[in-house]
């Protein structure tokens, strides 16, 4: 198999790529890095390290936050500051489809515009707080939809959004992004449902995500392992 961190990051250039080439924004990669070419909302990075040899220089221009996937560069000379890491974790055999679901939640493989709609509503209440809003298309444009390696997830309960989650296919792996619950429904297995869907398990690919330290304990329990750790570079303000 591929350096696994390599895995990890070819995935997560490509969920970027989609996203900006939905919101009408040019990204262009290369064999050492990934870049954004147009300012893009601040959830998205502006540069993704693809080698872990490259010089610092080939991201230091970059106008907001870098994801050094090896940890190997350094851009303090160059205006950032050493911001945060997160683990990479990687399920190299995903067991086949067929886990329980609670009973109450309706998984819903997005198709519609009106759905990317209700799943950009409820990934802003996830990751933020239940009553938090946003204009639709500004982070998720319906777009994506025009994107076949992208494949998006949202849970329902009782006909409500609760929780979504996204797919971003490569030719080796499949990268999980966004998975998020509301505060108001965590702790009844919503989340881990939602990954289960996202890592495609009919697929064989190995699956890959960066996972926030109250989540590690759920993928470690869907067999994923930790193989590597990523830093973000962010620009001094």
């Amino acid at each position: 198999m591929k350096d696994p961190v390599a895995l990890c990051a070819d995935a997560v250039a490509g969920w970027h790529s989609a996203w900006l080439t939905a919101l009408g924004l040019r990204s262009a990669a290369d064999g050492e890095a990934w870049r954004a070419l147009d300012q893009a909302p601040h959830i998205y990075f502006s540069a993704i390290t693809l080698r872990p040899d490259i010089p610092a220089e080939a991201v230091a221009d970059t106008a907001g936050a870098v994801c050094d996937s090896w940890q190997t560069i350094d851009l303090k000379p160059f205006g950032f500051r050493d911001w945060r890491h997160e683990p990479w974790f990687l399920c190299a055999q995903p067991e086949p489809s067929g886990h329980e679901t609670p009973a109450e939640l309706e998984i819903v493989r997005v198709a519609t515009a009106q759905e990317v709609e209700e799943l950009e509503a409820v990934s802003v209440r996830g990751f933020g707080n239940e009553d938090d809003t946003i204009d639709p298309g500004t982070i998720h444009p319906p777009a994506i939809l025009d994107e076949s390696r992208m494949v998006l997830w949202l849970g329902r309960v009782e006909g409500k959004p609760v929780g979504a989650a996204m797919s971003y296919r490569t030719d080796e792996a499949v990268g999980i992004f966004g998975v998020t619950t509301i505060a108001s429904v965590r702790r009844r297995g919503y989340g881990t449902a939602l990954t289960r869907a996202a890592m495609l398990p009919d697929s064989g690919l190995p699956s890959i995500l960066a996972p926030s330290p109250e989540g590690e304990g759920l993928y470690r329990r869907l067999g994923f392992e930790h193989v590597g750790e990523l830093r973000i570079w962010s620009r001094q303000t």
